[in-house]
C-alpha cells in the first residue's frame, strides 16, 4: 500500500488515452471467452475451473513481476504500482459524465439525455427519474472503479488487489449475469464475496461526508437484509443527500414512489451535491489510507 502511488495515479488519469483501459478489458474479455467456449457444459464445477483459469495464472504473473521489480530496485516496483492503477481507475471519467449530463439536462432537454440514461424513447422520463438515474449510476461507478479497487489495492500487495477485484467483477458480468445454468453461480458468489466489504465501507464513508443519521437510517431500513449490495450503497447515498433514488436492482424502476432515501425528489441542482459527496469521499478515503501507511512505516 503507497499513498503516494494512489495520488500520482489519480493525477496522471486524466491523461490517460481511453483505449489503454478498453484494450487491456478488451483482451481479458477475448480470454474469458474462449475459456467459456472451452469450459462451459452448464456445471458449476466447469465455472469454478473456468474462473480460476482466468484468474489465478495472471494474479501469479502479476505477483511475480511485482515482486522481481521490487527486488531489483530503482523503484520499479512503486512504477508498476503507478501504471496499473493509472490505467485501472476511473474517477474523473466519472465525474465528467456527470457534469456532462448535468449540462445537457438544462440545455439540451430531457428526451436529448434520455436514452443515454437508459430510458425508453418511447416512454420519456421525467427530470426526478432522469437526475436520479445520473446519481445512481455515478454512485456505482465511483464504488466499482475506484473506492473498491483502492480497497483491495490497500488489503494484498502491490497491484494484486486490484487485478483481483477488476477480474472479478468482470467475470460476474460476463458469467454470472447468465442464471439459464449453473456456471456462472461461482464468479457470481466470487465477487459477492469480495464486494462485501467495500460496498460497506463505501457506504459508511457517504454516510461521513454527508448526513450521517439519515443515511444510516436508509442503511439500516431500506436495504438491511437485502441481497443486492448496490441496494446498500445506493440506500447510503441517498440518505447522505437527503433525496430519493430508485432501486437499480428492480426489475421495475417504479418511480411513482422512489423506493430508496428520504426526503425529497432529486433535481438538477442534485447533481452538483452528488458530485461534491463524490470528492468528499475520496478525500476521506486517502486520509484514511495516509494514515493507515503512515502507521505501517512507524511501526517497522
Amino acid at each position: 500500500m503507497n499513498i503516494f502511488s494512489i495520488l500520482i495515479a489519480l493525477l496522471l488519469e486524466p491523461y490517460r488515452p481511453a483505449s489503454v483501459q478498453a484494450r487491456a478489458f478488451g483482451a481479458f474479455d477475448r480470454y474469458a471467452q474462449s475459456l467459456d467456449d472451452l469450459l462451459n457444459s452448464g456445471e458449476r464445477h466447469h465455472g469454478i475451473a473456468a474462473w480460476v483459469l482466468a484468474v489465478v495464472p495472471l494474479l501469479v504473473a502479476a505477483g511475480a513481476i511485482y515482486f522481481l521489480a521490487g527486488h531489483v530496485g530503482a523503484g520499479l516496483g512503486w512504477v508498476l504500482d503507478v501504471l496499473v492503477l493509472t490505467a485501472m481507475l476511473d474517477f474523473r471519467p466519472v465525474l465528467e459524465r456527470l457534469a456532462s449530463l448535468q449540462r445537457d439536462l438544462r440545455h439540451a432537454g430531457q428526451g436529448a439525455v434520455a436514452e443515454r440514461l437508459g430510458f425508453s424513447p418511447a416512454g420519456p422520463a421525467g427530470l426526478p427519474e432522469m437526475v436520479a438515474r445520473a446519481i445512481e449510476l455515478a454512485v456505482m461507478d465511483i464504488h466499482s472503479r475506484l473506492l473498491a479497487v483502492l480497497f483491495w489495492y490497500c488489503v494484498l500487495p502491490g497491484p494484486v488487489g486490484a487485478l483481483l477485484y477488476l477480474m472479478a467483477m468482470r467475470l460476474n458480468q460476463l458469467w454470472g449475469s447468465d442464471t439459464r445454468t449453473d456456471f456462472g453461480s461461482f464468479s457470481r458468489s466470487a465477487f459477492f464475496w469480495l464486494d462485501w466489504i467495500p460496498l460497506r465501507v463505501t457506504a459508511f464513508a457517504f454516510a461521513i461526508v454527508g448526513n450521517f443519521e439519515d443515511s444510516l437510517f436508509c442503511w439500516r431500513t431500506q436495504a438491511a437484509g437485502s441481497r443486492s449490495g448496490m441496494r446498500l450503497v445506493l440506500a447510503s447515498a441517498a440518505g447522505a443527500l437527503g433525496i430519493r433514488l430508485g432501486d437499480s436492482s428492480s426489475p421495475q424502476r417504479l418511480y411513482g414512489g422512489l423506493e430508496l432515501g428520504v426526503g425529497e425528489f432529486p433535481d438538477l441542482d442534485h447533481l452538483r451535491s452528488a458530485e461534491g459527496m463524490i470528492w468528499r469521499t475520496l478525500v476521506l478515503w486517502l486520509i484514511v489510507i495516509a494514515l493507515l501507511t503512515l502507521a505501517a512505516v512507524v511501526g517497522g
